[in-house]
């Protein structure tokens, strides 16, 4: 199989098994399997549908479409604000949206973690985070 243009692998690495986004694939497929298995698990258990309804909300529905947006607006924010802002911003607002209304526990587990993960991915493991262009 010759390489094409667009490719990233190098030419050894085109045939190989595994590689660099194997790993992603295959959460993605145990993500997608434990879904369905949780939405189907309750009908295949007799449980009627007022039961499975009755458990649902509006709120955790809201939440959950807000949530969707907010990781939209994170992915549009990350070239403009840089890994670091936007990922301290896009925790800070998920924490907000679950619930959490102490602003110390919100800039607590936002902030270091994200100081943190920015310290292991970028000087550990020399993986390149886009610093943003509002730094640049």
């Amino acid at each position: 199989m010759p390489s094409s243009p667009g490719k990233s692998l190098l030419l050894f690495q085109e045939l190989d098994a595994v590689n660099s986004s194997s790993i992603p694939k295959v959460y993605a497929c145990f993500g997608i399997l434990f879904s369905l298995l949780g939405v189907v698990s309750p009908l295949l258990k007799g449980v009627s549908k007022e039961a499975i309804l009755s458990g649902l909300s509006w709120r955790s529905a809201g939440q959950t479409l807000v949530l969707l947006v907010l990781m939209w607006v994170y992915t549009s924010a990350l070239e403009p604000l840089g890994f670091i802002l936007s990922t301290m911003l896009f925790l800070a607002s998920g924490f907000l949206i679950m619930g959490e209304r102490r602003w110390r526990t919100v800039l607590l587990a936002s902030v270091p973690v994200t100081l943190v993960f920015w310290f292991i991915m970028t000087q550990l493991l020399g993986i390149y985070l886009v610093p943003g262009e509002l730094w640049s």
